[in-house]
């Protein structure tokens, strides 16, 4: 994979949590950063820097906007916990792993209804799902339609809603952990019987390469997702 050009100004995201925090300075850090300078990253939870006399008062300037003080959730899937012959030790040695980082950092989460925690890229009153979100209601509707008791049996809106599952798995970063965070475990379940880790299990990951022209046997220098091979 080829690295991306540095970006020329900053992402929406981090300048609204920058804006909160002002007049305090803010350093991006982690996949942020390296995302900015060209970095070919998908940035999951933003970390941002402040010095040490502001810490308290960053804390309390997102709290005073509606954020909520949480704590870090690094609890594997659940087809991952159930295999596991002690959950709960693996869980106390993946946490311990990160106690010094855990003393030294404080974590936040949207507050309930905002556009970031519901998944949604806002433009006015036009709100575009981001990728987990959209799956998910694809996935739901899926399970509402195999389970429906009033018209049993296959349907085209069946096959219409995994063909699009299909389409965002193979061109988009949508990977097997993109419900994890789902509370709906039919969805989580569902989803990883038919695209997620139970699929891969069986048969192996998705075959993402490109053919020039059908029986030509040669294949494009990249994948579905513009990734190179």
């Amino acid at each position: 994979m080829f690295r991306n050009p540095r970006q020329m100004e900053a992402d929406a995201h981090p300048l609204r949590l920058s804006n909160i925090l002002q007049p305090i300075d803010v350093i991006p850090w982690s996949g942020l950063a390296m995302w900015y300078l060209g970095v070919p990253i998908v940035v999951g939870d933003p970390m941002l820097v402040v010095q040490d006399d502001d810490f308290t008062a960053a804390i309390e300037k997102f709290e005073n906007a509606g954020f909520n003080r949480s704590s870090p959730n690094r609890t594997p899937p659940p087809e991952v916990m159930d295999n596991l012959p002690n959950p709960q030790q693996v869980m106390e040695e993946m946490y311990a792993g990160f106690k010094r980082f855990n003393l030294s950092c404080a974590v936040v989460d949207y507050p309930r209804g905002d556009p970031s925690e519901k998944g949604v890229q806002l433009y006015g009153n036009l709100h575009f799902p981001l990728e987990p979100t959209l799956v998910e209601s694809f996935v739901k509707a899926a399970i509402d339609e195999e389970t429906d008791t009033e018209f049993p049996g296959w349907s085209d809106w069946d096959e219409d809603l995994r063909a699009w599952v299909s389409m965002m798995t193979g061109y988009l970063e949508v990977n097997n952990d993109i419900l994890d965070l789902c509370p709906d475990n039919r969805a989580v379940e569902w989803y990883s019987e038919k695209f997620g880790r139970i699929r891969e299990a069986k048969f192996g990951p998705w075959d993402r390469r490109i053919m020039k022209r059908l029986g030509s046997g040669k294949e494009m220098p990249i994948d579905m997702r513009g990734n190179r091979l």
